[in-house]
């Protein structure tokens, strides 16, 4: 589970993530951080099942990734953070180095969505990215039987969209949690077999 430091960190990522929404900076210039309820929350679920392969959708400056990181230590697992801005992500890449987190992450610099069918299967799965995005990725993930997918800003956002159709599929169990900006936990059921793109 999370460390003192490691909550520190999350704290000092988080305060700044405030400064600049009342500063009403472009959004362009705003660090996108999960708020550290959300943080606490997906290391423990992470961490609850063990989760040995962890994708982590749209890193930014790594406050997310630090409860992620946290959660695969337990199990000597890993991360797969993606994240498209090479200024965030190479802090957060320094961020999870002065924690001693980096055995756990390997850092992606890109879209996602171009690799998603060939990084294999993961047991959790956290997304927060362009929202528009949400559906794209989820119907591309390799999630394994008993595994997570947990999209953040679902309420803030107001993702119907999204939560209808992660609801429609048979082989998922999935529920909204008003933690932070709203979480989608959507488990996948043991007996499930899926593949990305088959809908039925």
């Amino acid at each position: 589970m999370l460390q003192e430091r490691e909550r520190t960190e999350i704290a000092r990522l988080w305060e700044r993530k405030l400064r600049q929404d009342a500063l009403g900076l472009p959004q362009s210039e705003r660090h996108r951080n999960l708020e550290p309820a959300s943080a606490e929350l997906i290391c423990a679920l992470a961490a609850g099942i063990g989760a040995k392969r962890i994708l982590e959708i749209g890193g930014s400056s790594g406050l997310s990734t630090i409860a992620l990181a946290a959660a695969a230590r337990l199990v000597s697992g890993k991360v797969i953070s993606f994240e498209k801005e090479r200024q965030r992500q190479d802090e957060a890449r320094q961020t999870i180095f002065r924690l001693d987190l980096s055995p756990y992450v390997e850092f992606v610099l890109g879209d996602a969505g171009a690799v998603l069918e060939t990084v294999g299967q993961f047991d959790f799965v956290f997304i927060d990215c362009e929202k528009e995005d949400y559906i794209r990725f989820f119907d591309r993930l390799h999630v394994a039987p008993g595994g997570i997918v947990v999209a953040d800003n679902v309420i803030s956002h107001v993702l119907t969209s999204y939560l209808a159709h992660v609801r429609s599929r048979p082989e998922v169990e999935s529920i909204t949690l008003p933690v932070g900006q709203g979480l989608e936990v959507t488990r996948f059921k043991m007996s499930s077999r899926r593949k990305p793109g088959i809908h039925t």
